[in-house]
């Protein structure tokens, strides 16, 4: 079943994801840090959010929340909310975070995309599951996260964004042990392993593709999409009944996930940064801008 408490927030995690993980007034994970010398507060390294749940009074936890943050002396602060309902009695809704988050924090509007499960895939995906079938790719839940670390890895080195392979592994050897992951390995006629995928099942009921990637092939495609299925098939197991593919800044990237079926679903990032930084920021994160 899936746990009330959030991965990100978890001892697994905070204690294996670097030297600066904490549990932060009980409300959530962050990650304290320097950067070159400027005292930093982020989201958790690889969390998709900070883990922030809210109890059934969803607006007073939150300003709760808010109050505490504001009160750090952290010159750089970067927070990822976990996505946004539309419904304030479900838990963080878009409407709580635009009215309740005080003005020296800028709210950055990103997304995820989360699908519901169980689904009937749309034509074009159940046709490529149909193929990896014909072409013999095989998906099978495995203990070795070897394969998703390093696909992840080879992930992001096509895309020239920064790695940290050793501490990644670190973090990957301690949360495949828990009850509240999986990993999945779709592999080919020869047994090779040619997409792998690490989930985290988070609070209520969500299911999270966390890590993971693909060698490039003639068949990476169909055995992501593959591996993805059998996915959804093993979180509707556990008791998931949301799948969300984790969200991607890259266009072609969520597009491979809208045409799943996944919903485009808020998923607010809360900045604050000293005024003299600013310029700074600008030309090394124009992202946070």
């Amino acid at each position: 079943m899936p746990h009330k408490q959030s991965p990100f927030i978890s001892n697994s995690w905070l204690e294996n994801c670097g030297s600066g993980g904490f549990v932060f007034e009980n409300f959530c994970g962050l990650y304290k840090t320097n950067l070159k010398g400027i005292p930093a507060l982020f989201t958790p390294p690889w969390a998709l959010d900070c883990g922030l749940s809210l109890d059934s009074n969803n607006r007073e936890h939150y300003t709760t929340f808010i109050e505490a943050l504001s009160k750090r002396r952290e010159s750089y602060i970067t927070v990822d909310l976990p996505p946004c309902s539309d419904d304030s009695s479900k838990g963080l809704s878009t409407a709580i975070v635009k009215q309740y988050t005080p003005s020296d924090f800028r709210v950055q509007w990103r997304h995820t995309r989360i699908l519901n499960i169980p689904t009937k895939l749309p034509a074009n995906r159940r046709k490529q599951v149909n193929k990896a079938e014909r072409e013999l790719i095989s998906c099978e839940l495995t203990e070795d996260w070897s394969n998703v670390s390093l696909l992840h890895d080879e992930s992001r080195n096509r895309k020239d964004l920064s790695i940290d392979s050793k501490q990644l592994k670190n973090l990957l050897d301690s949360i495949s042990a828990q009850s509240y992951s999986f990993a999945i390995e779709a592999k080919n006629a020869e047994g090779e392993c040619i997409a792998s995928g690490g989930f985290v099942l988070t609070s209520p009921n969500r299911c999270v593709y966390a890590f993971g990637g693909q060698k490039r092939g003639p068949n990476s495609a169909v055995a992501t999409v593959a591996m993805l299925n059998y996915a959804m098939i093993v979180a509707e197991k556990k008791g998931a009944q949301e799948f969300d593919f984790g969200g991607s800044s890259d266009p072609g990237v969520d597009r491979f996930y809208k045409e799943f079926g996944a919903l485009s679903v808020p998923k607010p990032r809360l900045i604050r940064t000293s005024w003299w930084l600013n310029p700074i920021l600008k030309v090394i994160r124009p992202d946070l801008f």
